[in-house]
């Protein structure tokens, strides 16, 4: 039996090497996680609230007292903790790191600079 393709391009191929879409993946992890994230317009405004839903084109975003659609192409930058970032690359946030020291004003520990 012949099969036919209607294709201009023949028959398609499944990808090997699928690009990760980023976004996507942190939009599904907060929405998921219901963690509060900031969304900056290049308007100026911003929102702060949970993330419901988003498809290709807008971010439903839940605050305190609204529900808004976001249209992606007005986003400037989506602030996240930084613990849900810890928390999606897998390593859980722990407390053995090293810490910043605060120093008096005029002190700057006399240490040598680290690879700047």
């Amino acid at each position: 039996m012949m099969q036919w393709n209607s294709s201009k391009d023949g028959p398609r191929k499944p990808q090997a090497n699928r690009e990760v879409n980023i976004q996507n993946q942190i939009l599904n992890f907060v929405r998921k996680d219901r963690a509060l994230i900031t969304i900056f317009l290049v308007s100026g405004k911003k929102f702060v609230g949970q993330v419901m839903g988003f498809d290709r084109y807008t971010i439903h975003i839940r605050g305190r007292d609204y529900d808004q659609i976001v249209f992606k192409h007005a986003i400037t930058n989506v602030s996240v903790p930084r613990h849900i970032m810890q928390k999606m690359a897998g390593a859980e946030p722990d407390d053995s790191g090293p810490t910043a020291e605060v120093l008096p004003e005029g002190e700057d520990g006399g240490g040598e600079d680290e690879g700047m």
